[in-house]
């Protein structure tokens, strides 16, 4: 169930998964940049086939493809409310009372919920470089991620040891970590009867932020007496 949870590992034996960690990194920060710079048809058209690839090829299964979609599927709908409430305001502004009829006044007011097609762009780059990173978040876990930043790092600094990785790592693994927090919350807020509103967000953000520090706070003393 845990793997079906936003940016988790999942153990399989694949190419991608066999692939040095430090090439992973390298690759997963050069070609999610390079999914910003393509034409957009490209990007709607590799988005998808990625998200096919994935199912094929490396076993994700639908529950997993859906939750790493769902950043999109958010921006999508902020995107959408922030149009919609533009759209509504210029429409207001533009009306002359008395109105002539209120036929015309409805007619117009129906191209209030038509999209904002300029943010096509924005969301067909960051749809592909999503599905990029997710492939290579399933594909790579946390011991990889320290090993390719310790790699990568001892190369730059030519010593024998790499300080940075472990926070570096640290840093990566939280993104799903996050994920796992809220799920946990929004089981406990259900079980208690919680239905989703605006009520539950107010509740449970900051009790997210308290698990996150928390979580933080522990995994920087453990890397503290490791290295002593």
């Amino acid at each position: 169930m845990e793997n079906a949870q936003f940016f988790h590992y999942k153990t399989q034996k694949t190419v991608l998964h066999s692939l040095p960690p430090a090439l992973k990194i390298f690759l997963i920060l050069a070609l999610a940049v390079v999914a910003f710079y393509l034409p957009v048809k490209i990007c709607l058209v590799l988005w998808p086939i990625l998200i096919l690839l994935s199912a094929i090829f490396l076993k994700f299964r639908p529950s997993e493809i859906f939750s790493d979609q769902k950043p999109i599927l958010a921006y999508v709908f902020l995107l959408y409310l922030a149009g919609l409430i533009l759209n509504l305001s210029i429409h207001i502004s533009s009306l002359s009372f008395p109105v002539a009829t209120w036929d015309e006044v409805f007619k117009d007011f129906r191209k209030v919920f038509i999209p904002n097609l300029t943010y096509l762009p924005l969301l067909a780059h960051l749809a592909l470089s999503l599905e990029i990173t997710s492939i290579f978040y399933r594909t790579t876990s946390r011991g990889q991620f320290k090993d390719g930043f310790s790699s990568i790092e001892m190369f730059i600094t030519r010593k024998d040891s790499a300080p940075l990785s472990d926070t570096l790592s640290l840093a990566l693994s939280f993104i799903p970590r996050i994920s796992t927090f809220w799920n946990k919350l929004e089981l406990a807020w259900q079980s208690r009867g919680g239905k989703s509103s605006l009520k539950k967000a107010v509740f449970l953000f900051p009790k997210l932020f308290h698990a996150a520090m928390r979580e933080g706070y522990e995994k920087s003393l453990a890397i503290q007496n490791r290295s002593l």
